[in-house]
């Protein structure tokens, strides 16, 4: 009887050290709360007073668009792998991520950016440079991501270099084609 208490005391010891260290404690839960309501007020003061800027246009999606140069290239599709660069910031400034510090644009498919990006980019001609404010529902929402908390509106200066041409496929040639019976 001792060594099954022990053993489940043992059991119980291991179950609150996995949990404490994939942040489901109590105490993680309720300071990721309190951090979503913090950046959900943060995020709606900026977006307010952002929207009142001269230039600065609200998309019934909440995302706001400051154009600063207007393309004159082709428009993407939901479709389409897209050549971007870009910059994306924390609402204090700090940079999370930028293509421009690599020294070397993104190929994107469309389709999988952000909610925010995707409203945007199917709107956008190749040659253009916006800066987006995005909010936390058209972003990475409650969950966050990595470096971005949750319910945090994101910055984000893109500019679309262009669209990327499908790969055609090769043509099929019979000579290739495997040897019925032979590995």
């Amino acid at each position: 009887m001792a060594r099954i208490i022990i053993l489940s005391l043992l059991a119980l010891l291991a179950v609150f050290v996995v949990a404490r260290s994939c942040g489901v404690t109590p105490g993680q839960v309720e300071e990721r709360h309190i951090l979503a309501q913090l950046n959900a007020e943060e995020g709606g003061r900026y977006q307010s007073e952002n929207r009142r800027r001269e230039g600065v246009v609200t998309l019934p999606s909440g995302v706001q668009v400051e154009m600063l140069r207007v393309g004159e290239g082709a428009v993407p599709s939901i479709d389409d792998v897209v050549l971007v660069h870009y910059e994306g910031r924390h609402l204090d400034g700090r940079i999370f991520d930028s293509s421009y510090r690599r020294g070397d644009p993104s190929a994107i498919a469309v389709e999988r950016t952000i909610p925010g990006w995707r409203t945007v980019l199917v709107d956008l001609p190749v040659g253009s440079h916006v800066r987006l404010t995005i909010p936390p529902d058209q972003a990475y929402g409650t969950p966050g991501s990595g470096v971005i908390g949750p319910e945090e509106t994101i910055l984000f200066d893109l500019e679309l270099l262009g669209i990327i041409a499908p790969e055609s496929p090769e043509a099929h040639d019979p000579t290739q084609d495997r040897v019925p019976g032979l590995r």
